[in-house]
Formats: C-alpha cells, sequence, structure tokens
C-alpha cells in the first residue's frame, strides 16, 4: 500500500505542479492582456486630448484668419478710399493750376491790348512787358 499511496502522491504532486503552472500563464497571460488594455486606453485618451487641443487650435487659427482677413479688407477700402480722394485732390489742383493760368494768361494779353490799343500804341511797354515775363520764366520741367 505505501507504494500505491507513494504512486498517489506523486501523480497528485505532478497535478499540482502543472496545474500550477497552467493557472500561472493563464493568468500571467490574463494580467499581460489587462496591461495592453490599459495602456491602449491610456493611448486613446492621449489621442482624445491631442485631438481636442488640435481641434481648439484649428478653431482658434480660424478665427484669427476670419479677424485678419476683416482687418485687410477694412485696410484695402480705407486705402481706396483715400486713393480716390487723393485723385480727386489731384484733378481739383490741376483744373485749379489750368485755370490760374488761363486766367494769368488772359490777363497779360489784356494789359498787351492796352498797350497796343493805345494811340499812338506803347510798343515799348508791351515789349518791357513780354521781355520781364521772358526773363522770369521757368525752365520746362
Amino acid at each position: 500500500m505505501s507504494a500505491l499511496v507513494t504512486t498517489f502522491i506523486a501523480a497528485l504532486s505532478a497535478f499540482a505542479a502543472v496545474s500550477s503552472l497552467l493557472l500561472y500563464l493563464y493568468f500571467g497571460r490574463r494580467s499581460d492582456l489587462a496591461i495592453a488594455r490599459e495602456e491602449a486606453q491610456a493611448l486613446a485618451e492621449t489621442r482624445g486630448k491631442v485631438i481636442a487641443e488640435l481641434r481648439a487650435r484649428l478653431a482658434s487659427l480660424e478665427a484669427r484668419q476670419r479677424r485678419t482677413q476683416g482687418e485687410c479688407k477694412r485696410r484695402v477700402r480705407e486705402l481706396q478710399a483715400e486713393l480716390d480722394r487723393t485723385r480727386r485732390q489731384a484733378r481739383e489742383d490741376a483744373y485749379q493750376t489750368r485755370h490760374f493760368h488761363a486766367a494769368a494768361l488772359t490777363d497779360l494779353l489784356l494789359d498787351l491790348r492796352t498797350d497796343l490799343e493805345r494811340v499812338p500804341p506803347d510798343i515799348d511797354a508791351a515789349l518791357t512787358r513780354i521781355r520781364k515775363l521772358l526773363a522770369h520764366e521757368r525752365p520746362a520741367a
């Protein structure tokens, strides 16, 4: 009987060892799977945070771009208005300058006509006036 008990105890020990090994492998693998799952969840949370940050940054950049475009359009309108005002002013200045020159020429011609219509005509005064104007003539630009 002692051989039978010894064999039984040896078989029972072997069964316990194999069972312990299988349980160790099963729970160890299960533990590795749990760790892998936790890592995957942590990565997913991190990815979610990164995506949320990127969306917020994109929204901020889009808002800044809209503001910048609005400012650019406003500045273009201001510059166009200033250009139009400057053009109007230049046209007005050119008109006034032409008007001034025409008036000055008219005055000169009237004075010359007055000098030449006198009896006797004052040709010397007319020529003096012409020489005086030609002496002060500005060079052409």
